[in-house]
């Protein structure tokens, strides 16, 4: 299905939607005025100013820097169905830049959080030595984040699924001797869940200082009375962005979908696997659970540290600094290791712009793992561009689903990659939930970011 098919099936299925929306309100209406008496100054006072808010919105929406067709659903649906479309507007499409949320915690902007990183000098000679177009990248991603590159510090394990990263996980929670620094978009208190908890709460019994940070939508169904044992046991836990109202809230929309651990500042963990039992292969709803973790060590983990302390700020208003937290240690390792950060408090998305140049600069392949896929305009074209200039670009996507919606979302973007010569397979043997990037086999990405616009 071409990309014009697509978004003109996408606009008459917006625009059907809000003249069903339309019919239903005045449906309701129509009814609610018929049994009681409604003044008609009040009516038309209340359809004056909601034309007004949405006028204002509309022109808001047209004036953002951002790509036009990401505004098009907006406005067409404001302008369908003003009223419905003005409460999921200002539930879902308001910038979290403009929230108090973020007005209100000024050391999350800007790189202020990272009181005790290093500032990279990419004149210095351990850099210029390397492939200028490989330095390059990570000088975009530290002027995106203000994150320092470290090189030669630190080292990186692969772990490929559960059972790989669990263990390790918990073998190095159980030697942490002065802090553990955890967080997870989703933590369920199942078999693996408990496990990981009650050895937190056994190291925080020891003295150890012990902090958590789970996203209240993400860990909704998390056993409260489990959570509450914790705390008694001494475990710092908060629940980031908790919502207690959903309507014109844009707590909805903005989660925070990281997942950290930091032990002693000197190992840490982060990847695609939450904390729960199909992470581990406990559950068979999809098969084999196919994931991909990474376990860091050396000077990088205090990057990991500040990013953590930084959210923990966001939802605590108390930034901690204290130097216990930030005594790193190098370890002998080859190589430049950088973590780039992303969300709707960057201007500029960072991880995707990062990847749009990592594909503007392969010279031979792109291998890509991810579970969903929903590409903007200028990343298609990044990919058609390379496919064309003769890189070999693979990608891997599940062959099952866990969300069928958001699969007929990635497969409608196959049929245009597989014309520009691009590779893509289905993961047969279950669900594949990994998110990698790698570029010309010497430069590679893992963490929590999907290839959608979401992300």
């Amino acid at each position: 299905m071409g990309t014009n098919i697509k978004r003109l099936i996408w606009l008459i299925f917006i625009i059907a939607v809000a003249l069903l929306m339309r019919t239903g309100f005045e449906i309701l209406f129509g009814n609610y005025s018929t049994t009681h008496s409604v003044p008609q100054t009040l009516i038309i006072g209340i359809r004056f100013v909601a034309t007004i808010i949405v006028i204002l919105i509309w022109i808001g929406i047209v004036i953002r820097a951002e790509q036009t067709v990401s505004k098009i659903p907006w406005l067409i649906l404001l302008t369908l169905e003003p009223f419905v479309g003005l409460g999921l507007f200002l539930t879902f499409g308001r910038s979290f830049r403009k929230s108090g949320r973020y007005l209100e915690h000024p050391k999350t902007h800007d790189g202020k959080y990272l009181t005790h990183e290093p500032t990279t000098d990419f004149n210095n000679p351990l850099y210029t030595d390397i492939d200028s177009e490989i330095t390059d990248i990570y000088k975009a991603a530290f002027n995106f984040t203000n994150h320092h590159a470290y090189i030669n510090d630190s080292e990186v394990q692969v772990l490929t699924d559960g059972a790989n990263k669990f263990p390790k996980l918990i073998e190095e929670l159980k030697s942490a001797t002065s802090f553990i620094l955890m967080q997870y978009y989703i933590i369920r208190t199942d078999k693996i869940g408990k496990e990981v908890l009650s050895t937190l709460r056994n190291k925080a019994k020891e003295g150890v200082q012990v902090y958590l940070i789970y996203d209240a939508i993400g860990s909704v169904f998390l056993n409260h009375s489990y959570m509450k044992s914790l705390r008694q046991s001494g475990v710092n836990i908060v629940a980031n962005d908790k919502v207690y109202f959903g309507f014109f809230n844009t707590r909805i929309n903005y989660r925070n979908h990281r997942k950290v651990t930091v032990i002693d500042g000197k190992s840490a963990f982060i990847g695609g696997m939450n904390l729960g039992d199909e992470y581990n292969n406990r559950t068979s709803k999809f098969g084999y659970f196919r994931d991909t973790h990474l376990l860091i060590k050396g000077h990088a983990v205090l990057s990991l540290t500040q990013l953590f302390f930084r959210d923990w700020y966001y939802n605590t208003g108390k930034l901690i600094e204290d130097e216990m937290y930030f005594q790193s240690q190098p370890v002998s390792a080859s190589g430049l290791v950088q973590f780039v950060p992303s969300g709707p408090d960057f201007k500029y998305p960072p991880i995707r712009n990062i990847y749009v140049k990592m594909i503007n600069n392969a010279k031979h392949s792109i291998k890509i793992m991810t579970p969903y896929i929903a590409l903007d305009q200028q990343m298609i074209t990044s990919f058609v561009v390379a496919a064309k200039s003769g890189v070999d670009i693979k990608i891997i996507i599940p062959g099952i689903p866990d969300k069928h919606s958001i699969y007929a979302v990635t497969k409608s973007f196959i049929e245009e990659l597989l014309e520009a010569g691009i590779k893509v397979y289905f993961y047969q043997k279950g669900f594949c939930h990994a998110k990698v990037f790698i570029v010309d086999d010497n430069l590679a990405s893992c963490g929590t970011y999907n290839l959608d616009n979401r992300s």
